[in-house]
């Protein structure tokens, strides 16, 4: 029998639990589809946010 196995680190799982917070919130809340899209992006921008590197010139000035 084939076996799938999806890497699955612990960023990719706190992002997930995020989502499923907000699909939550969404359901009890009432939320429209709109709001829904528009948390969710946001969540997305700020996990994308702070999986970048640093610009070389801050870290320059911070090591001074």
């Amino acid at each position: 029998m084939p076996t799938f196995w999806i890497d699955f680190g612990t960023k990719d799982a706190i992002l997930a639990i995020a989502i499923i917070i907000i699909l939550g919130m969404t359901i009890f809340f009432h939320w429209s589809a709109g709001e829904f899209i528009i948390a969710e992006c946001a969540v997305v921008i700020a996990f994308y946010g702070g999986t970048l590197k640093q610009d070389k010139r801050i870290t320059d000035k911070e090591k001074k």
